[in-house]
């Protein structure tokens, strides 16, 4: 399962980082742009191939990539026909946005393809029949429970209890009022791994109470026919961005605030941890994941940061007011500070992320 997950990982960060750097690529050349460099990864370079008059390129670091396009970095001072810095502002507009655009349209056809494989709904008595794939879930263990003693814990999935496989909640609730003051064999699936967990439910039990002390949950997957799946794709796309954004101006608010970084920032490590939780829980679950850290670059880049796409855009913003490019020496350190603050931000996450998962 780890390879798998490792697989899923890499994969997904290589789709997530090219499909961005694709856009600007595209765009560049058709601007009529020479691509100087299309790498993945930062240095140090691992392997590398020139085609095209681009030299692409293989990094080690694995935390994101660029096109680097002929005067970009605006040092030229008569720039020719290639370069970026020659072009109009509309086309270097285009140019820089065209990543986060890219971003957003694989989100799109994540989700419509998720659609397709099913969507994850909690199973309710109106859509039982239309629901396929169905897993009982424990979402809650209440203290000094026999299920607590016993070591279950919240998003176990029952794969089976005592010789019911696969039960209902209603199975699972008849097995255990049936055994109470007996032991009953639980068999869970626990991040992957299958985990045989014997209980013992109580006899006697508090009002509001169950037997083992366990809150259950079923949910499947709810398939979407092939004709409404890419609007759903597309308003699906729309609701995460709008709360990914909500959601990343209270991170800002609190590393403001606070002058620390939240523990709702996750690094390469935090993203590979989470990717093994939805690689073993499923395709559809996978495809929502991928969806979501696109829409997260996307955001992220279109913000007004110098070295990313939206502080590059914000230049050629003031240009376009007020009629004169910012001293290219201001702009080129301007970026390289940005940079160098997100590396040690990069840094400082992929550290606490050591601490809690590893």
């Amino acid at each position: 399962m780890l390879l798998i997950t490792i697989i899923v990982f890499v994969v997904m960060l290589l789709v997530l980082v090219l499909v961005h750097e694709l856009g600007h690529f595209i765009v560049a050349k058709r601007a009529g742009c020479r691509v100087e460099e299309f790498a993945f990864g930062f240095p140090p370079r691992l392997w590398s191939i020139k085609r095209g008059g681009t030299l692409f390129t293989f990094n080690l670091l694995p935390i994101g990539g660029y096109v680097k396009i002929e005067g970009e970095d605006d040092q030229d001072v008569n720039p020719g026909p290639t370069s970026f810095a020659s072009k109009s502002i509309p086309w270097r507009l285009t140019i820089l946005a065209a990543g986060v655009a890219m971003n957003i349209v694989l989100a799109v056809v994540l989700l419509t393809w998720q659609g397709l494989v099913g969507v994850p709904t909690l199973v309710t008595d109106v859509n039982y029949n239309q629901v396929q794939d169905r897993r009982t879930f424990i979402v809650g263990v209440d203290e000094g429970t026999p299920a607590m003693e016993a070591g279950l814990k919240a998003l176990d999935r029952i794969v089976r209890i005592d010789s019911v496989i696969d039960p209902t909640i209603e199975q699972v609730q008849q097995v255990v009022k049936e055994s109470a003051g007996q032991k009953v064999d639980l068999e869970v699936e626990r991040q992957g791994s299958h985990i045989v967990i014997a209980a013992v439910p109580r006899v006697e039990i508090a009002p509001g109470e169950g037997p083992l002390g366990i809150t259950l949950q079923m949910t499947g997957l709810e398939h979407i026919s092939w004709w409404k799946a890419p609007w759903y794709g597309v308003t699906r796309t729309a609701s995460a961005g709008w709360m990914i954004g909500t959601e990343f101006t209270k991170v800002l608010g609190r590393l403001i605030a606070q002058r620390g970084v939240s523990e709702a920032v996750a690094g390469p490590i935090g993203i590979a941890v989470y990717t093994n939780e939805m690689t073993n829980l499923g395709l559809s679950y996978i495809l929502e994941f991928a969806a979501f850290i696109s829409m997260n670059l996307a955001i992220i880049n279109i913000l007004p940061i110098p070295a990313l796409d939206g502080g590059r855009i914000l230049f050629v913003i003031l240009e376009a007011i007020f009629r004169r490019k910012v001293p290219a020496k201001i702009e080129y350190i301007s970026h390289m500070t940005g940079f160098g603050l997100l590396i040690i931000l990069m840094i400082l996450i992929t550290f606490r992320d050591i601490s809690r998962y590893l």
